[in-house]
């Protein structure tokens, strides 16, 4: 209960400090989707209705019953609620024709087996479906009216009075027709865009003089008021008693019903009386778990308002880290290139935009390895992060939960971890160190009237969504199933620190996909590769056997004479080659050495014997141009091979694309330090 305690004591802080936000509902309140606003005066007259642009969410006031009603259930809210419950004449706009075509609508939906049915009835059988709605209608009228009277009786709040006396007259639809907010034509009633009214949520605004307070939904002494009402109703039942929850470990009322939490998804469930839930070990369910009603509110109000501020939904789990003073605490899953400046230009970056003309020019003629945020922008994060840590107190806890819907009806709660500031920014730093690798994103960059792509390799851990779509591709995961399982198992490695080693499946499986060119658009190989890199080096640098743990460098380590590194540094020498003779020959198309890549991989020694004879003509070419053909920086990295390296032909490990990456991007890193001294030489001469 741990998790409930830090939701609590974080509700309790927030309102301490009057840091009050509205989508931080108070006990018997909820956040509400609403769309119309009925305008009323002190006479009980509608003055005007207002539609709510886009999605309007507004704490409206609840009961622990309507806090969780769904389908047919007849649960009212106190004030505002939808027409079928706050309009008196509601039924008598309920007709065949308004039902034939919700039944169009709804149908072909999910679970419109119902709305089928009805669409394929006789008249009579139509005729007997639209009575029981028009009764459930009455009901629904009937109750919301009876509660709204019981709580003016209790009430000294004119508001309350005004809104009671407009409902009973049962004016509200007409004085929406009236006011062309609806329309009654061929017998169905529409808003004026041709929604349905009857889907709406309306809200109340009662205008008093010498008060400019008029929505009801947000007014102090109303929420007040209703809190107090609410208790005062448990007080009265002698059927209700105090128990001790096991959250406050003070006597209240116990929640009977627990509220949703996202949809229709509820995180603790208490309708289980007759099952293994605990009988066998208890008497009753209040002996293995109770939960007073206040915690219980406040708590998963937070939950929610956290989530709506800072959850990071990744797939279907959700992912929520906060402390309790409410300050901003960066989420594990998040991509930390979100955290880098919008304006690139205030980084120091090696950019060369145009093809260059020097001596072993390999530039690759698809690859866009321009805007490089090279090895700044892990520092530029960490000390971001840093400076999240610094507004925490040094004893202040971070929580850090994974939320996760097993149907649409259950939540469970599949990750729950409690750190110190310096122990969780550490973990957050300890991954940002082992996994930091080139990564591939593109930024729009505006070039005049034009808005120009430019590709970026800032040096970072790779996010969470590009493992997964490195590893299993778009269309693998329709449901999504993969991808949440996928998420479960990153986050203690992100947020566990270095002692929690990245699954080796994942490694293996990244190295395949970065290995095979073809099975993916070029963009997509070129992060396949970075994020390939990142897990391979991560999983290193956290080992489980520490003698074989080691440290990768980012930049090109031209002293490491590791057979696989080598091989990546040969294919990378062989691509650069033929792709400098096919942009000078204006040829499109994939080199040899892309195209045996995966092959290379199982087979280096082999496979590298075809490679060289294929690199034969476009040495020529060069040659014949005047360009430096490579030879020799093939001689150099051969010339390090160590005994019979070179001619073993085992399959080769992650550290063949760490090699493959480095020697790429050194090459890139030269060629734009020589465009621009070529570009500030050719400005001192004008």
């Amino acid at each position: 209960m741990s998790w409930m305690q830090q939701l609590y004591r974080t509700y309790e802080f927030v309102y301490k400090q009057g840091l009050t936000d509205e989508d931080l509902a108070l006990p018997f309140h909820m956040p509400k989707a609403v769309h119309l606003k009925v305008v009323l005066n002190d006479k009980a007259e509608l003055v005007r209705a207002e539609r709510f642009e886009g999605k309007k969410q507004v704490p409206i006031q609840v009961t622990e019953k309507s806090l969780n009603k769904a389908g047919s259930t007849i649960a009212p809210h106190a004030l505002h609620d939808s027409l079928q419950y706050i309009a008196k004449t509601a039924e008598k706009y309920l007709t065949i024709e308004y039902l034939t075509e919700v039944a169009k609508k709804k149908a072909p939906q999910k679970g419109g087996k119902k709305w089928q049915k009805f669409l394929s009835d006789s008249p009579q059988e139509k005729q007997q479906f639209l009575n029981k709605q028009k009764q459930e209608y009455k009901d629904c009228y009937i109750a919301y009216e009876k509660q709204l009277s019981e709580w003016e009786k209790a009430s000294t709040l004119p508001e309350i009075a005004v809104v009671l006396k407009y409902v009973q007259e049962g004016k509200l639809i007409d004085d929406l027709i009236k006011h062309s907010i609806f329309t009654f034509e061929g017998n169905i009633l529409f808003s004026g865009n041709s929604d349905d009214p009857f889907g709406f949520t309306i809200v109340w605004a009662v205008e008093i003089p010498d008060d400019l307070h008029a929505d009801l939904w947000s007014k102090p002494n109303i929420q007040r008021q209703w809190i107090q009402y609410q208790e005062s109703q448990s007080e009265q039942q002698d059927t209700k008693q105090k128990d001790l929850c096991y959250v406050s470990g003070e006597q209240d009322y116990s929640t009977e019903a627990y509220p949703k939490i996202d949809g229709n998804a509820k995180l603790v469930s208490a309708n289980d009386t007759d099952g293994l839930t605990f009988l066998g070990r208890f008497l009753s369910d209040k002996q293995a778990v109770s939960l007073g009603r206040d915690v219980s509110q406040k708590a998963f109000n937070t939950l929610k308002w956290l989530i709506k501020r800072q959850g990071i939904r990744k797939g279907e789990p959700i992912t929520v880290a906060w402390a309790i003073s409410s300050k901003e605490v960066p989420s594990p899953l998040q991509d930390t290139y979100t955290y880098l400046p919008e304006r690139i230009d205030d980084l120091d970056f090696s950019i060369a935009e145009d093809m260059p003309s020097m001596p072993f020019e390999c530039v690759p003629s698809r690859v866009d390895w321009t805007n490089n945020l090279g090895f700044q922008a892990a520092q530029i994060i960490k000390k971001k992060m840093h400076g999240y840590l610094a507004e925490l107190k040094q004893h202040e806890q971070i929580s850090l939960l994974m939320l996760d819907s097993a149907t649409p009806g259950r939540m469970a709660l599949i990750y729950y971890q409690e750190f110190l500031p310096t122990d969780y920014f550490a973990n957050l730093d300890a991954w940002i160190d082992d996994f930091a690798w080139y990564q591939r994103y593109s930024r729009e960059k505006q070039d005049g009237k034009k808005t120009v792509k430019h590709t970026e390799w800032p040096c970072l851990p790779p996010s969470p969504y590009a493992i997964f779509e490195t590893i299993y591709g778009k269309t693998a995961d329709k449901e999504g199933k993969i991808k949440k399982q996928l998420y479960t198992r990153l986050l203690p490695v992100i947020a566990g620190g270095s002692a929690v080693p990245i699954p080796y499946d994942l490694v293996v499986q990244s190295f395949q996909m970065a290995c095979n060119p073809s099975g993916s658009e070029y963009w997509e190989w070129e992060r396949n590769i970075g994020v390939a890199c990142a897990l391979y080096k991560g999983w290193c640098a956290r080992h489980h056997d520490l003698s074989q743990r080691r440290l990768y460098s980012m930049a090109l380590d031209k002293e490491n004479r590791s057979r696989d590194y080598l091989y990546g540094r040969l294919l990378a020498i062989a691509e650069n080659i033929e792709s400098y003779a096919l942009y000078l020959a204006e040829e499109k198309r994939a080199t040899t050495a892309e195209r045996y890549m995966q092959r290379f991989a199982e087979h280096p020694f082999a496979t590298w014997r075809n490679i060289e004879l294929a690199l034969k003509p476009y040495q020529d070419r060069l040659r014949n141009r005047g360009k430096d053909t490579g030879t020799q920086a093939i001689g150099e990295i051969m010339d390090l091979f160590q005994n019979e390296d070179f001619v073993c032909d085992d399959k080769l490990n992650g550290e063949f694309l760490l090699g493959y990456h480095c020697q790429k991007m050194e090459l890139t890193r030269q060629i734009a330090a020589r465009a621009a001294a070529k570009e500030k030489k050719t400005e001192t001469a004008e």
